[in-house]
């Protein structure tokens, strides 16, 4: 019997803001998830990119684990449309550091996983709105935390900076551009060459 729910976080769902406004949602429980491989992917309908993960045996990706109410699970299914929400086993799920909390086994630990190749259809920018989302909910945990999301993230051509006019529906202003652009910076000509 699952006592409670847990969703990895490993986009827009790390940042405490961004994920409270879908639904009720608790605090950030940094990890690390083992088969999983991060990369930008192209949805349908929407004219920016997002990040997706699917199964590959010897990727990793960080994120955060998060307690959902089981009455509110629906509206961050809603909020995930076109992805597929799937059990995590507690063997893929590494604590940071390693000697933090563990969740029960009688938890559920979900992720929602893209469910098409990525390589398929690349047509759409990257939204800087939407990674500044992202890499505040990072920075949330620390900045080793949002240097990792960067390394560890696939495909990342075509990049749009939307701050004047934002494609992401849920971005929120900020003053942390230069600190971003910084951290960014750092990574900016190895990423584009990162397939």
């Amino acid at each position: 019997m699952t006592d409670k729910h847990y969703i990895f976080g490993y986009g827009s769902l790390m940042n405490s803001n961004s994920r409270r406004i879908t639904g009720i949602a608790g605090d950030s429980i940094p990890v690390r998830v083992s088969g999983l491989q991060r990369y930008w992917v192209s949805l349908n309908g929407v004219n920016m990119r997002a990040v997706g993960v699917r199964a590959e045996a010897q990727s990793q990706c960080n994120g955060i684990l998060f307690e959902v109410p089981a009455n509110e699970l629906e509206k961050f299914d809603v909020r995930e449309s076109g992805y597929v929400r799937q059990a995590l086993t507690p063997e893929q799920i590494h604590y940071l550091p390693p000697q933090a909390m563990v969740l029960p086994e009688t938890h559920a630990v979900w992720v929602y996983v893209y469910p098409t190749c990525p390589y398929e259809s690349q047509f759409s920018p990257i939204s800087q709105s939407y990674l500044d989302v992202i890499l505040l909910g990072c920075m949330e945990i620390g900045e080793h935390f949002a240097k990792e999301f960067l390394q560890n993230t696939l495909l990342w051509q075509d990049w749009h900076n939307d701050r004047l006019k934002p494609r992401y529906l849920r971005a929120t202003p900020h003053s942390q551009e230069a600190l971003l652009d910084t951290l960014i910076g750092e990574f900016r000509s190895e990423l584009a060459h990162r397939y």
